[in-house]
């Protein structure tokens, strides 16, 4: 399920004009836009550990550094660390002849089988706290920097505050050459109270202590690296280091364990209404979400779904074995690339769209696609660089089509042109046949997952022209969409952020000139559907106040019986 949504085919474009996937966004109910993790405000609820789930406040983990005092990543590894108790014999307080068995404790990873034995560190006679950290040599300057700059900070907010302020102008100069006022308006007029009165005791200067250097060279000791053999093992590994950077062990004897890492629950909010967008459960332990307005849950998906290539007409790469994904890395899985021969510009080719309602309710969707002039306006940045967000879209146009007349060309789309406006698109790549009127969509139905024969009273009453729809399932539908490539569009290839490329670790590659032939299928649509939906909400209200005039009369039937 994770792969099938992270297919990144079907681009969403932003509010802040930054492409997406559609489970990556946020739907804004109250704004009825779409927002993305780099346009709303990012507020942190609590702090707690992902291993043993406490829960602590702010001011705590800030004390703490953000890490739990009880749980512990394998500094080998990384992964977590386990307690294990074990029973050693000790002698008795009273007679120290005998001895008696008591529990200790030590951590070990049950993955590379580290333990706290590995680096001398001794057992522990307590389960859970106890583990000394080591200090850092370094503490007491970094606190000292961190004190002056928290100073120097002070000063400079306090220096722009007093900025602002404008000095009223001295009357003395109008006092010298006009002399005609008596000594006691003079004394009034010269006085420090009339005048603006900066602070009473002079700023500080903030002094930052310098580094001092050591007096003689650092003794080199060249004899472990020419008389002793090199052991490979024991040596740590740049990444093991980074992990401690106070104390950066070179050996692996001198490994500490690291305190795991505290995580935030946070909430998002829209920066221009200030509405919730996204609100998890406080409780650490729930996965649920007290507010959670993401994108796939309003929004309708849309994806396409290419005719298979003809027999021979296909030039399909050899597809490597299935990999696994991890949790470690975010690369999609590698994956062949199919070459349509079929696709020629000026030859119109039959697609399915397939439209999906994620709403509970009877959705209406319009699809139109976008003319050259919005294309430029709203996707020249994709094309060219942020450089051409503030372009016009006539520049941004005349941008995209310059200096790529030694270029192959590549298709692309023609949506509805004006004599005055530019005339070639710079993003899409096809011009697609669309349905001009509305499309019903029917309400998502948890049956439709595992009864596709679905009575006909759940389907939407919409379309039913088989030329237009190709089918019903459910609350999805597929359309029948002409998709023509044009050839009358130039930009430049190096800039195509969309443009088909091998994935990494394949090294059969096309000749060049089968590279310089290919060109990708892309176009810009527009979709609208309604959110309120009024007719579904009004049927609705009038459904709920029937019931209510149905149901409150009994009541007082009964009582009135009695």
């Amino acid at each position: 399920m994770t792969t099938y949504m992270e297919l990144d085919r079907c681009q969403f474009l932003c509010s802040c004009r930054r492409t997406s996937s559609l489970f990556r966004l946020y739907f804004c109910r109250h704004c009825l836009a779409v927002r993305c993790a780099n346009c709303v405000s990012h507020e942190v609820d609590s702090h707690y550990c992902p291993n043993c789930l406490e829960n602590m406040a702010s001011a705590e983990a800030k004390i703490r550094k953000h890490r739990c005092g009880n749980c512990f990543d394998c500094p080998s590894c990384g992964h977590t660390l386990s307690t294990r108790a074990t029973a050693t014999m000790l002698p008795k307080p009273d007679d120290p002849s005998k001895t008696m068995a008591q529990k200790a404790y030590y951590l070990t990873c049950s993955f590379c089988r580290w333990s706290t034995r590995d680096s001398g560190i001794p057992d522990q006679r307590q389960s859970t706290g106890g583990w000394q950290e080591t200090p850092n040599p370094h503490a007491k300057r970094i606190a000292e920097l961190i004190d002056s700059y928290h100073h120097l900070a002070v000063k400079e907010k306090a220096d722009r505050e007093w900025s602002k302020f404008v000095r009223k102008r001295n009357y003395m100069i109008l006092l010298e050459r006009y002399p005609v006022l008596n000594p006691r308006l003079r004394r009034y007029c010269s006085s420090s109270w009339t005048t603006t009165n900066r602070e009473a005791e002079p700023a500080k200067k903030v002094n930052i202590p310098a580094a001092e250097a050591p007096e003689g060279p650092v003794t080199f000791d060249l004899d472990p690296y020419i008389n002793q053999p090199l052991q490979l093992e024991k040596i740590t590994t740049i990444r093991q280091r980074h992990l401690a950077p106070q104390v950066q062990p070179k050996l692996t004897a001198q490994l500490q364990p690291h305190p795991k890492c505290l995580v935030v629950k946070r909430s998002m909010r829209c920066r221009t209404c200030e509405h919730n967008l996204s609100k998890a459960d406080f409780n650490p332990s729930s996965i649920k979400f007290r507010i959670n307005l993401s994108a796939m849950y309003h929004v309708p998906e849309l994806r396409f779904i290419l005719p298979p290539p003809s027999t021979g007409a296909a030039d399909v790469q050899a597809v490597p074995p299935p990999q696994r994904r991890t949790s470690s890395t975010w690369s999609a899985l590698s994956s062949g690339r199919l070459v349509h021969y079929d696709y020629a510009p000026g030859k119109t080719q039959q697609i399915t769209l397939t439209i999906c309602n994620p709403a509970h309710r009877v959705t209406t969707v319009t699809l139109q696609q976008l003319t050259p002039e919005e294309e430029a306006c709203y996707l020249g940045h994709l094309v060219l660089g942020s450089e051409s967000t503030d372009m016009s879209p006539k520049t941004a146009s005349d941008a995209c089509g310059a200096g790529t007349q030694d270029n192959t060309p590549v298709v692309g789309s023609a949506g509805d042109t004006n004599s005055d406006g530019p005339k070639d698109p710079c993003f899409s790549t096809v011009k697609l046949t669309l349905p001009p009127g509305e499309i019903k969509l029917a309400a998502r139905n948890a049956m439709a997952e595992y009864d596709e024969n679905l009575p006909a009273s759940l389907s939407a009453e919409g379309q039913t022209d088989p030329k237009v729809i190709a089918f019903r399932r459910g609350n999805k539908v597929g359309i029948n969409v002409g998709m023509t490539p044009l050839s009358n569009v130039r930009f430049p290839r190096s800039k195509l952020s969309l443009a088909p490329v091998f994935e990494e670790g394949q090294e059969d590659t096309p000749p060049i000139s089968l590279e310089h032939s290919l060109a990708p299928l892309r176009a810009a649509v527009r979709l609208q559907f309604d959110y309120k939906n009024v007719t579904t909400s009004l049927l609705s209200e009038q459904r709920a106040a029937a019931a209510a005039l149905l149901l409150l009369p009994r009541p007082l039937l009964r009582s009135r019986v009695r």
